[in-house]
């Protein structure tokens, strides 16, 4: 088993990282992630019977550490994820100047492709059409808003007239800070008419995530869909029904989807979505093999 000793240039890693998670000016959710990093690498530390250093992060230490998160049940992805945030706050540790082994970087982090899923623009027109109750109507309105000018949840949530100039909307995005402009869909503009501007809602993305599920259930969007992913060391295979994979962020991924199916092309798309590079932006969008097909039989290549 490991055991490390402090050496002068170094620092304990678990303080260093909670106190990161402190002083970070990024999002309450990101230095929540970096703190439960922290615990979890305490935890370790725990399990372990052993202290990490700056310079403690060796090839076989993450190895180790992948093993302990795997322990846990997690998902693949979700160790990857936690493992990169981990690496990333030993960058910050050797920026602070203080000494790191850098094996670490030479661990190779494994990102299984992901099952997302989109609406057709067909059955966002239907779920609009649906007859709800005025919450379930707020919260559908609000998703269909997202599904017609592809902005996160964080910024179609945030709407407001005056982000509406002639027949566009103009909105700097919370994530990244840059400004994009949609030109407003016929169906938006009678949200718009509807409540006199942008649907109020005030109540939690998990309450947002769990509703709209339900009412796309009520829409018939009910095809099952198929998952092979790997939890701990585990593969798991099975199915499910589509709404139950629809979220907020779904919204954002039907623009994109529905409106590269329409023709725009990618890099008018891009404009409106924020993606700054044609790879991020085609590994967002999701065609079906069968739409695909379809699409390209009516190709010269294939007449």
């Amino acid at each position: 088993m490991f055991s490390f000793k402090k050496k002068k240039n170094t620092c304990l890693a678990v303080p260093f990282i909670l106190n990161q998670s402190l002083k970070s000016k990024k999002g309450k959710d990101y230095r929540r992630q970096i703190r439960l990093n922290a615990e979890r690498l305490a935890a370790y530390e725990k399990n372990r019977g052993i202290t990490i250093y700056s310079d403690s992060l060796t090839y076989e230490v993450c190895e180790d550490i992948h093993d302990f998160l795997n322990s846990f049940n997690y998902l693949q992805n979700t160790v990857s994820s936690i493992m990169s945030k981990i690496f990333t706050s030993f960058n910050a540790m050797k920026r602070a100047g203080y000494e790191v082994n850098e094996g670490y970087k030479d661990f190779r982090l494994k990102k299984e492709p992901v099952t997302t899923v989109y609406l057709t623009s067909d059955e966002v027109e239907k779920l609009y059409n649906l007859r709800l109750n005025y919450q379930n109507t707020l919260i559908r309105d609000l998703f269909v808003v997202g599904c017609l000018t592809g902005m996160r949840y964080s910024d179609y949530l945030q709407l407001a007239l005056s982000n509406i100039r002639a027949n566009v909307i103009i909105k700097k995005t919370k994530k990244t800070g840059s400004f994009v402009e949609i030109p407003i869909h016929p169906i938006v503009r009678e949200i718009l008419s509807k409540y006199n501007g942008f649907p109020p809602y005030t109540n939690t993305q998990q309450n947002f995530n769990a509703r709209i599920k339900a009412i796309c259930k009520r829409a018939g969007i009910t095809d099952k869909v198929y998952i092979e992913r790997t939890r701990g060391c585990k593969t798991e295979r099975f199915s499910t029904p589509r709404y139950k994979l629809i979220s907020s962020h779904t919204a954002r991924r039907s623009f994109a989807t529905n409106a590269y199916l329409a023709g725009i092309p990618a890099a008018r798309i891009m404009l409106m979505t924020g993606h700054t590079t044609e790879d991020s932006f085609f590994r967002y969008i999701r065609i079906a093999r069968s739409e695909n097909a379809k699409t390209l039989s009516e190709h010269p290549f294939f007449n």
